[in-house]
């Protein structure tokens, strides 16, 4: 089966970025601003307009009221986030710049788009992906499958290369941190374990400079958000400078105050010393799960923008006791990948014979109860399919009644890795009818199947019965259900958007920008004096200027173009 054009979209927590597959190869697409990477930020402006990216982040700092950044990192919770009076979900806010991206694609593609391969940390959870793909409904996109990051990354590093190899993805981005064993192999990309930390990123770094200065200047920590939001501002700019310089110093004018900063490498490796301890734990998890050695690696591949951080580099240097490769741009590589993924999906001939097999990120289980003495005790997590299993996986456990004449099994199912199922994840439960008989009589067979698309199927038979009970796990504590999808869509609909944001407007001032760079001479100046009255027409909001400007710019560009 073909697919119309697919989108390869990685939704970081910093920036993000849209690609497409085409003539053999992923491209990535630029927006509005002529960027590839879309500030993935998302905020209102005075007059209750919605913005994203580019124009949400200029004013971070001076309207933190009013904007939202980093929220991919309470996606799949009931966390609120506001934007001034309003609040929001993190998949409602990464709706909106979903919905953004779309538009950019659409526009540079000149066709609608409807279909997308999205990325996600590799360790993110079930709730966390069923989020993402929440969010990709809202914005109008049927995200025909979730791919992790670090194997996007390996896809656009495989296709670089093209040879036999083994290496470890090191993803460290905004606000998650992936890492994962490939083994690449006659074209296939066998994804041998995962690891990660979906709350470790650039955004801590930043953060700990800025722990780090309210340390210097105790007083500070008064001050009100908008001197904060300047301070994280500073503390990010610092971070920036010393990736490039021994020093990088600040400063703030506060309450008739000059307040100054001055951090070296040193003070700068010493204040961020725990975060980077924390690198280290998912990369010994992700090598024992794949049972290779540090000596078995080819090679070491740095993406994510955070890994431009000399300290970062460092830090893998001497953990790996080599220099790790940066062939690929770090901010670029995840949705290239992605791309790459969309030409698979599209059974283009140039991706044809690649085979991408990949991970489950966590185990999944049932609770179940054992018998100590004469106390029976609740609560164990019995995993029937583990981390790190290849995809797609079918596993069966037998499981037997705990006592005397029971008549139902309540079967509770979790996502995790502790022993008690009370610290994981809980995903749903199915009850089953068994016949009476001694404690430990009767005998159940549980199958787990987990699909690539991310759906656990969970059958149940008690054995000497043809009957099957069925669960397919959909709905999942901290997932939003049908009818907040509504209310959600109802609510984003609402909201306003800019003039100069909506999609016909942004696709005239493109076909505005490419005319003007093929004329010359009165003709160049003709069209630049329309597109300029159309952009200040835009910024008035007033409906029949913009209109009666918006038809000047559109039969100028027809007569040039030959449209009739």
């Amino acid at each position: 089966m073909t697919h119309n054009q697919v989108l390869g979209i990685d939704l970081g927590t910093t920036n993000s970025a849209v690609s497409v597959w085409l003539e053999g190869r992923p491209v990535l697409v630029t927006n509005k601003f002529g960027e590839v990477l879309t500030p993935s930020v998302v905020g209102l402006d005075d007059d209750g307009n919605i913005l994203t990216g580019r124009s949400a982040r200029d004013r971070l700092q001076t309207h933190p009221h009013l904007t939202q950044a980093s929220f991919k990192r309470f996606m799949g919770t009931d966390v609120q986030l506001p934007l001034g009076q309003r609040q929001f979900r993190a998949e409602e806010l990464s709706a909106l710049l979903l919905r953004q991206l779309k538009e950019d694609a659409e526009v540079w593609l000149g066709q609608a788009v409807s279909e997308a391969i999205i990325t996600v940390p590799a360790y993110f959870n079930d709730v966390q992906r069923r989020a993402v793909k929440n969010a990709a409904s809202l914005a109008g996109l049927n995200a025909i499958r979730l791919l992790n990051e670090p194997t996007a990354a390996s896809l656009a590093f495989g296709l670089l290369e093209n040879r036999e190899q083994k290496y470890l993805t090191f993803d460290l981005g905004g606000g998650t941190f992936d890492v994962s064993i490939i083994d690449m192999f006659e074209s296939v990309v066998e994804v041998r374990a995962s690891s990660g930390d979906v709350r470790l990123g650039g955004d801590d770094f930043s953060e700990a400079i800025l722990h780090w200065m309210l340390q210097q200047h105790p007083a500070l920590n008064a001050a009100p958000d908008t001197v904060r939001a300047e301070l994280l501002a500073k503390a990010e700019s610092m971070k920036l400078t010393l990736s490039q310089y021994a020093e990088a110093q600040a400063t703030l004018f506060w309450n008739d105050t000059e307040w100054r900063w001055l951090m070296n490498e040193e003070q700068f490796a010493q204040c961020c010393k725990p975060i980077l301890n924390r690198l280290q734990a998912p990369v010994q998890q992700a090598l024992h799960d794949a049972r290779f050695s540090l000596h078995d690696l080819d090679h070491i591949l740095l993406v994510g923008g955070a890994t431009r951080m000399p300290l970062v580099r460092q830090t893998v240097a001497r953990l790996f006791g080599r220099f790790p490769r940066y062939d690929l741009h770090p901010d670029e590589a995840v949705a290239l990948g992605a791309g790459v993924q969309a030409g698979m999906v599209m059974s283009d001939v140039a991706v044809e014979d690649i085979i991408l097999t990949d991970v489950m990120p966590f185990s999944l289980g049932v609770e179940v109860a054992r018998r100590s003495l004469d106390r029976l005790e609740t609560g164990f997590f019995l995993p029937l399919i583990e981390r790190n299993t290849f995809l797609p996986v079918s596993k069966m456990e037998t499981v037997n009644t705990v006592e005397d004449n029971q008549r139902t099994v309540l079967l509770k199912i979790y996502q995790g890795e502790a022993r008690k199922v009370r610290d994981n994840i809980f995903l749903g439960e199915m009850s089953i009818d068994v016949p009476p008989a001694p404690a430990g009589e009767v005998s159940l067979d549980v199958r787990f199947t987990y699909t690539l698309d991310g759906l656990l199927e969970v059958e149940c038979q008690c054995q000497g019965n043809p009957a099957i009970s069925r669960l397919i796990i959909e709905k999942v504590p901290g997932q939003m259900s049908d009818e907040h999808i509504a209310e959600s869509l109802q609510k984003l609909a609402a909201l306003k958007i800019h003039p100069r944001d909506r999609k016909e407007n942004v696709a005239l001032l493109a076909r505005s920008s490419r005319l003007y760079e093929r004329l010359l001479g009165d003709e160049r100046i003709c069209i630049d004096r329309l597109t300029t009255e159309f952009e200040w027409a835009l910024e008035s909001q007033e409906p029949q200027r913009i209109e009666r400007c918006a038809r000047e710019v559109e039969l100028f560009l027809n007569h040039y173009e030959g449209v009739r």
